[in-house]
């Protein structure tokens, strides 16, 4: 059965009245996001299609935007059950051919975890992390979720798990977002007053965002960015029918929003 506009505009103007600015992040406001988010996934129950391609130009290029706006407004509004719910359905969702395709499913992870702490059952976002971990030991923003809880319980634990991740690192292992995982842990060093640790890991930081700016710079080239000046429209949002940023002439949704 083919979406209909009218269905496509429901379930935006849903979204838009939960997120108008100026509202405040309580239960009230989540509430109304939470109904719009229900028709979005009963709209992909009845269409057998879980991902971020239900070919909607309303609706396609906004689910991500939706998905991390909803969750954050859960998390503020302390609706900790909802949120474990809603970020168990972006699990199930197959974002696309988007670049970040992990970061929704990880993002999950550590929110379902950090809600279950934050619920007080900390024992069970233990077992969540330590169960992530064993199936992915090279996701960085996992340790780091995983030893901010154990210090924020004071766990002992907390310095054994950074001082293995240090001396990992200085062996040459590398991790997903290597240079997040430096920085933190380089902060966390500086403040138990181990400095050449907090040294290392700073400038390791350093030469990862290094490489990460070398890696952008070819992605933007590969979309035709290379020659443009990315400041003039950063930080804009920009809207499916507006000129595309790249130059390219087209729709924002039918060039680079695609890509």
């Amino acid at each position: 059965m083919a979406i209909t506009e009218k269905e496509e505009e429901l379930i935006e103007y849903g979204f838009v009245i939960a997120f108008l600015p100026g509202l405040p992040q309580n239960t009230e406001t989540a509430n109304k996001a939470l109904m719009a988010w229900d028709q979005l996934w009963k709209l992909m129950e009845r269409e057998n299609n879980f991902s971020s391609q239900l070919g909607s130009d309303i609706l396609d290029w906004q689910i991500g935007n939706w998905a991390n706006d909803l969750t954050m407004l859960l998390h503020n509004a302390g609706k900790y059950k909802e949120l474990i719910a809603v970020n168990e359905q972006i699990l199930q969702i197959e974002w696309g051919n988007r670049k970040d395709t992990s970061l929704f499913h990880e993002n999950a992870k550590r929110d379902i975890a950090d809600a279950y702490a934050d619920m007080g059952n900390v024992e069970k976002a233990y077992a969540l992390y330590r169960e992530y971990l064993e199936k992915d030991s090279l996701w960085g923003w996992g340790w780091i979720g995983y030893y901010r809880l154990l210090n924020d319980n004071d766990e002992p634990m907390f310095r054994d798990i950074i001082e293995e991740l240090y001396q990992k690192i200085k062996k040459g292992v590398h991790f997903r977002n290597m240079d997040d995982l430096c920085r933190e842990l380089s902060d966390e060093f500086n403040t138990i007053g181990e400095l050449d640790k907090s040294d290392y890991l700073a400038e390791k930081y350093e030469l990862e965002r290094t490489k990460e700016t070398a890696r952008l710079a070819g992605f933007l080239k590969n979309i035709g960015f290379e020659n443009k000046k990315l400041g003039s429209f950063e930080g804009k949002k920009i809207y499916p029918n507006d000129p595309c940023p790249c130059g390219s002439g087209k729709k924002y949704k039918k060039c680079c929003a695609r890509k």
